[in-house]
């Protein structure tokens, strides 16, 4: 009985937060590029003139248009959007992402080069402190049959329903904003699983649950060899994926954000508890989603509005105590 109500259980679960984002997905411009960016895409529309409710296109997403003149400086690209109307947009969006995604460490300069520092040296502490942390955790049957459960929110058919659904609700009641939320989630959720897959067939790592549970990556015997490696984290992944394309969509809801990076966290803090993975596997894979959500929605939205950031050091002198200091200002 257990088994049989399970799976309902979930898929409403996760069609009730698809329900409940769009609810909040006006389509207004969001925050700017990630690490992975390097300028603004031609499929994202900039404007000075405040929230863009709808599309004021008479076209169906996915079909090619002639160049429209939105405001001042703005024009919408003339490039057919992914669309599950138009499934050659988006094998075309996703060939480009993962093409963008696999090249961008040669890309990064200047203050991106900064943001690996502290990643670098957090995922050296979790690789060293992985076993410790797993052992630290003991069994617990109990804990360990709560983390797998609760680890269902972030599984491909949860994911790709609550997405989905968001996408058709969009589609049915011509709202632009859902639609393009659901889309982006699926196209972000494929990103995702491209990359994560093939840094597991790559790296090959046993699971904490394989003995001797020291993680080794390429194990001396072959036979141990699994298409279902432990790093990085693919459940991690695609929730922080998800969640971030959602985020970036429905600006100005502080609290349903705190929702959805809760989820995606308790996602991935759930796949260590549950002995499924390691502390470094999780965290990977929780960047690795957070980023190619950040990725596909500042390349791809039509609300993108992509914001100056900058550095600025400048000399400061207070005259009441004659002294002399230096400002810094970081807008990331």
């Amino acid at each position: 009985m257990k088994t049989i109500f399970k799976l309902p259980c979930l898929h409403i679960c996760g069609l009730l937060l698809g329900i409940f984002v769009i609810s909040f997905c006006p389509s207004i411009a969001a925050q700017g590029p990630t690490a992975l960016d390097d300028s603004p895409s031609a499929d994202t529309v900039s404007s000075s003139s405040g929230p863009v409710a709808e599309s004021s296109s008479s076209s169906l997403p996915g079909e090619a248009q002639a160049p429209e003149h939105i405001g001042p400086g703005v024009t919408r690209s003339t490039q057919t959007a992914c669309d599950l109307a138009s499934p050659v947009g988006c094998l075309r969006d996703v060939l480009h992402d993962q093409a963008a995604i696999w090249t961008a460490p040669a890309r990064l300069r200047g203050r991106k080069l900064l943001w690996l520092l502290p990643m670098a040296g957090a995922t050296a502490l979790a690789f060293e402190y992985d076993v410790p942390a797993m052992n630290a955790l003991g069994p617990s049957p109990t804990r360990i049959r709560v983390s797998n459960d609760f680890t269902h929110v972030g599984s491909g058919y949860v994911l790709v329903g609550a997405a989905a659904l968001t996408y058709a609700i969009g589609r049915l009641e011509h709202k632009e904003g859902p639609r393009e939320a659901g889309m982006l989630s699926l196209e972000a959720l494929a990103d995702a699983t491209l990359v994560v897959e093939s840094l597991k067939l790559a790296t090959n790592r046993q699971r904490p649950f394989v003995a001797p549970g020291t993680g080794k990556f390429w194990p001396d015997d072959s036979e141990i060899y699994t298409y279902n490696g432990s790093f990085p984290s693919g459940h991690a992944a695609a929730t922080w994926a998800v969640a971030r394309v959602m985020v970036e969509e429905t600006p100005g809801h502080p609290w349903l954000h705190v929702l959805l990076y809760g989820i995606a966290s308790g996602v991935s803090i759930a796949r260590v508890t549950g002995q499924d993975h390691f502390p470094s596997d999780a965290l990977v894979g929780s960047v690795i989603g957070y980023t190619i959500g950040g990725y596909v929605y500042h390349h791809h939205s039509q609300f993108y509005v992509p914001k100056a950031r900058f550095i600025t050091l400048a000399p400061l002198y207070n005259p009441a105590t004659a002294a002399y200091g230096v400002t810094l200002s970081l807008h990331p």
